[in-house]
């Protein structure tokens, strides 16, 4: 039996971080997930032909939020590992097998990091920097990242230890209790900006206080008409320091 050493997969693992590395139209993420299972194709096959045959079995299509690529990559380390061992005169099933993967790990990823985790450290990131300074930059990159290398890390060792098996665990209502977490804490963060800033705009002045309050009225009527609240808080903010920036001026 040919496997994987524990060195070979912790190359593996650490060469899904640089997933990102190259894109093409052909196979977006394709190119960078075949050069994380590069180690793979070592420790299986010595003859340069072979290795190849491997490599372009994995330059196919392939796309996955960056983070939880490693799930994928554990997976098939796993598969090809039993391919090797057990003969299979088709490789077919881990291609398939890839191509399911891709909407889950998308659907997951985007949904607890962009539209979670993401923004609910930023936020404690600015509430910190609005009270603290400086020291803000290290905790918010500390905030982030341990639920970032903590979900690549576990990730990538689940996808082995299960192989084919791991579907079962790519289901949104496994991370619901994450997503609720980040949800709550972005919330408490954004409130305690909104009272930090609040103080701020009243200690500069009346202007600037009103400009604030309207930008904040506009941000929370778009919310209560379920509108992409976002843009319209960019919006708000801007003609909010249009408004300041004029009022002040004229006063000059």
């Amino acid at each position: 039996m040919v496997r994987t050493r524990h060195w070979d997969r912790l190359k593996i693992l650490w060469r899904c971080f640089f997933i990102q590395g190259s894109w093409n139209f052909f196979a977006l993420i394709g190119l960078g997930f075949c050069y994380s299972l590069v180690p793979v194709a070592k420790k299986l096959y010595k003859d340069p032909k072979d290795q190849t045959l491997f490599l372009k079995r994995h330059l196919e299509f392939f796309n996955s939020h960056p983070y939880l690529a490693s799930w994928c990559a554990g997976a098939v380390t796993k598969l090809e590992e039993e391919a090797f061992n057990k003969n299979w005169d088709d490789y077919r099933p881990i291609q398939i097998f890839k191509e399911r993967l891709i909407g889950p790990l998308g659907l997951i990823g985007d949904t607890l990091f962009w539209q979670n985790i993401k923004p609910a450290a930023s936020a404690l990131g600015v509430f910190i920097a609005l009270t603290f300074g400086w020291i803000a930059i290290p905790i918010y990159l500390l905030v982030y990242n341990i639920p970032h290398f903590f979900v690549r890390i576990y990730g990538f060792l689940l996808g082995y230890k299960k192989g084919f098996d791991i579907i079962s665990d790519l289901s949104m209502r496994h991370f619901e209790k994450w997503k609720k977490l980040a949800a709550t804490i972005g919330a408490v963060a954004t409130g305690a900006c909104i009272v930090v800033a609040t103080a701020n705009s009243a200690g500069q002045g009346f202007d600037v206080l009103a400009s604030f309050i309207t930008a904040f009225l506009i941000a929370w009527i778009m919310i209560k008409k379920n509108k992409p609240v976002f843009y319209y808080v960019i919006l708000a903010s801007l003609m909010a320091m249009i408004v300041a920036a004029g009022v002040r001026t004229v006063a000059f």
